[in-house]
């Protein structure tokens, strides 16, 4: 029988995927959030460029990962990052299950969606090395696939609509 559920936070920069994880999702005892752009803004010093370290950054997320979803304390484990198509889904479920039994988890992915006009002006809010250069988003907002069309089969899709500030039709 499942008794965890890792959740895979999908969407551009700037979108709402942290707010939506840690105000809309995450309720109650049980819970671990791990951000991979917390972990980026502890990794990255003084004159380093935004994905400079993104190696170490990813290694970091993934063993956080691990360790949240071996604890027997922790029930549902949030994985924050963008997972913006197939391919970065892929390598995220890849490398947990070298240590963990995908087959245990319950594995949901929480689609937040905004407009690239508010991901934009999201974005120009954000200070220092938070903030993604505009290019980059133009370019992960092309890259965009929904979970829908993988072929994975997840036990659900949740949808957050950051417009109009709440979930659509769960899958």
């Amino acid at each position: 029988m499942k008794e965890k559920t890792l959740w895979i936070m999908c969407g551009v920069p700037g979108c709402g995927k942290s707010y939506v994880a840690t105000h809309a999702l995450m309720r109650g005892t049980g819970w671990s959030y791990v951000s991979r752009d917390e972990i980026r803004m502890t990794y990255l010093e003084d004159g380093d460029v935004y994905f400079q370290k993104e190696g170490e950054v990813y290694d970091e997320f993934i063993y956080r990962l691990r360790e949240a979803l071996k604890d027997e304390e922790v029930f549902n484990v949030v994985a924050d990052a963008t997972h913006l198509n197939w391919a970065s889904r892929r390598k995220l479920l890849r490398h947990l299950g070298e240590e963990v039994n995908l087959n245990d988890l319950y594995i949901i992915p929480v689609v937040v969606y905004s407009s690239f006009d508010t991901c934009i002006k999201r974005n120009a809010e954000r200070e220092g090395r938070a903030r993604v250069p505009d290019k980059i988003i133009e370019k992960m907002y092309r890259a965009w696939r929904s979970p829908k069309t993988d072929p994975f089969k997840y036990d659900a899709i949740m949808e957050w609509d950051n417009e109009t500030k709440d979930w659509g039709d769960a899958s």
